[in-house]
């Protein structure tokens, strides 16, 4: 048995290096919201999207949401709660955002209360069915690990706001902006650095193959059978089906336990 002395010894030992650990993180936060500030100046730079059109003259531009800077950082939302997930292990890349009305009604809903209980209220208010589903499955799979997914980087391969009210439609050009915005994903998971990369649907892997020069199949079925995991230098990537594709639960959850070994 140690004297007396020896334990407490080992005990403040003990405590300083939990607090030189927690000085190191708290380091590593700030260099990446720094990080994060820079990549918002670069993005706010960027007009490659703003004026598309499609060889009918459809007009296919997006709205950079960057271009007003604290507009961009009081968007209370998963797809946008960048700064406070910054030291997650896991990143998930949607494919965009979607309409830019609707980033203009999470703003305005934000300023009425802008203090940090709302913001987080307003994020867990968030009734989408693509929430509840990514939740569900990650939850499910995870067998205790995670009660939610609160933690978790939550991004898009395509940064910018789409035109008018739709979701769904002609209104954006994926594989341009897509090709156009992967610097941007690039510089996020570079700041990031998570250990595991989830895409939901084609166009988040398709970027990543084009960052990191990888290949895949021609559509997201095929690319899943094929290369159910791909392993980057730093990171492994889980391709999955969005959570709301008509895919059945059973197919979902083989992608989404293959996550687990890793984290």
């Amino acid at each position: 048995m140690f004297p007396s002395t020896y334990k407490n010894t080992i005990n403040v030992c003990r405590k300083e290096q939990w607090i030189k650990i927690s000085l190191c993180i708290k380091v590593v936060v700030i260099i990446k919201v720094k990080l994060f500030d820079e990549l918002i100046i670069d993005m706010s730079k960027c007009k490659k999207c703003i004026s598309m059109h499609t060889k009918n003259n459809i007009d296919c531009s997006l709205i950079n949401i960057y271009e007003n800077i604290k507009f961009a950082k009081e968007i209370p939302s998963i797809w946008t709660d960048w700064y406070n997930r910054l030291d997650s292990k896991i990143m998930i890349i949607g494919q965009d955002w979607g309409p830019f009305e609707d980033m203009r009604k999470l703003n305005e809903k934000y300023l009425e209360n802008p203090k940090k209980e709302n913001w987080v209220k307003l994020i867990e208010d968030e009734k989408s069915l693509t929430k509840k589903q990514l939740t569900k499955y990650l939850v499910e799979s995870s067998k205790g690990k995670i009660n939610s997914i609160n933690d978790i980087y939550i991004t898009n391969a395509i940064m910018c706001g789409r035109k008018g009210n739709n979701y769904r439609g002609n209104n954006i050009n994926l594989k341009c902006s897509t090709l156009n915005c992967k610097e941007f994903l690039f510089k996020q998971i570079e700041i990031v650095k998570p250990k595991v990369i989830l895409t939901l649907g084609y166009y988040p892997l398709y970027s990543l193959s084009n960052i990191y020069n990888f290949k895949i199949e021609e559509n997201l079925t095929k690319t899943i059978e094929k290369y159910p995991i791909i392993e980057i230098e730093d990171f492994i990537i889980v391709p999955l089906y969005h959570p709301v594709a008509q895919i059945t639960k059973e197919k979902q959850m083989e992608q989404y336990k293959r996550i687990w070994n890793y984290i």
